[in-house]
Order: structure tokens, then C-alpha cells, then sequence
């Protein structure tokens, strides 16, 4: 029954970009802007400051949700597919296998922003988190794989070097936490709009591909 769900990795990669450019936005929002404290708490955001580190604390909130959703929804239909394969050859390795770590930091991120961790904490894990997407974009590029293998391999390597840098977005000191916060922000957004320009023709090729297919009882007409 597996042959009956392949080629999900079109929206996948949509979801991705949709997932990447909301968590660049989150970037910007708590180590990037400054924004004014209201003392009568009539802003539309409560702000935290935290040794130096400004946290958005309804923002986060809010966003949390959003990420708990894709996360949950990215370990399930990760794990499923790591275990049916249902992409072409070695496509399994770099897609398949990678959708649930991604399911699983995205999950990870959005529980800690709901209950309102010190983001901090996270940014070793998220950074170790770095080395499978590096390998893969990489490997991409080496064997070629997917009809487009340079924007595969930039959008992989824009996501991995974004997450390896990630904890230097959190540095208290001068601006420097600033400035590392923009190259993320940055590397986010370029791989965001990767991820919808892959997805987007994925979907295109996909439509084509199918168009002709027929469940074994037919179709009505």
C-alpha cells in the first residue's frame, strides 16, 4: 500500500519553507529588534529581558503552537517514511531520513518556546543538530541527486550553517549577538525560498507524472 502515497515530498519542501521563513521571523522578533518595554503592558508583545537576551514572550507563545503543529506532523510522517522508503533510490537518505530530524527540532523548539525556556539552552543541541544537514547537503551535491542538485545542496547548507551559527545570535555582548541574529535570519530566508522553489516544481513534475494513474479499481466516468 506504500505505492499508494509516494511523492510527498512536494509539500514537504513547502511546509519546510513555510517552517523556515515563520522561524526567521522568530529570529528577528527576540535577538534582533529592540523593541520599547510598555509599562502599562498595553503593547501587543509582554518583553523579557533575560541577562542581556530580550525574549518576546507572547510572540513566542503564539509561534509555538505553529511550530509544535509542523513538528508533531514532521516526526510522524518522517518516521513512516523512513521506515517505507517511499521516494526513489538514495532520495530516502537525504529526504526521508532528514524530514524527522526535522520534525523532532522543530517539536523540540516549539515546546520550549510554550513554555517559555531560556532559548539559550537550546542553541547546543540545535548547533550538534547542524551536522547531519551539512552532510546531506553536501552529499547532495556530490552524487547530483534531484533535478535541481545545486538548490538542494544551498537550500541543505544555508539550513545547516544557519543552526551551526545559531548560538552565537544569543550573545549578550555589545552587538555582536545582533549580527550574527541578521546572517541567520538570512541563511533562513534564503532557504526558506529554496524550499518553495524546489517544492513548487516538484509539485509541477509530480502533477505531470501522475496525471495518467488510476487506482487497481479504476476510476468512475
Amino acid at each position: 500500500m506504500a505505492g499508494l502515497f509516494t511523492d510527498p515530498l512536494d509539500i514537504w519542501l513547502m511546509i519546510l519553507g513555510i517552517t523556515l521563513i515563520t522561524a526567521a521571523y522568530g529570529v528577528f522578533m527576540n535577538f534582533i529588534r529592540r523593541p520599547r518595554i510598555a509599562a502599562d503592558g498595553s503593547r501587543a508583545e509582554t518583553v523579557e529581558r533575560i541577562q542581556g537576551v530580550t525574549a518576546c514572550i507572547n510572540i513566542n507563545k503564539c509561534l509555538s503552537i505553529f511550530f509544535i503543529s509542523v513538528g508533531i506532523y514532521a516526526l510522524i510522517t518522517g518516521l513512516w517514511a523512513s521506515m517505507t522508503w517511499p521516494l526513489p533510490s538514495s532520495y530516502n537518505l537525504v529526504f526521508s531520513d532528514a524530514w524527522p530530524i526535522f520534525g523532532l527540532v522543530t517539536l523540540m523548539l516549539g515546546l520550549a518556546m510554550y513554555i517559555g525556556a531560556d532559548l539559550r539552552y537550546l542553541a547546543l543541541p540545535i548547533a550538534l543538530f547542524s551536522i547531519p544537514v551539512i552532510v546531506y547537503g553536501v552529499d547532495i551535491l556530490v552524487h547530483g541527486l534531484t533535478t535541481e542538485p545545486l538548490f538542494a545542496s544551498a537550500m541543505y547548507l544555508f539550513l545547516g550553517i544557519a543552526m551551526l551559527i545559531s548560538p552565537g545570535a544569543m550573545l549578550p555582548r555589545n552587538n555582536a549577538g545582533r549580527y550574527v541574529g541578521v546572517l541567520v535570519m538570512v541563511l533562513l530566508i534564503l532557504s526558506g525560498i529554496l524550499a518553495f522553489f524546489i517544492g513548487i516544481s516538484a509539485t509541477f513534475e509530480h502533477t505531470l507524472i501522475w496525471a495518467k494513474w488510476a487506482p487497481w479499481y479504476g476510476v468512475s466516468g
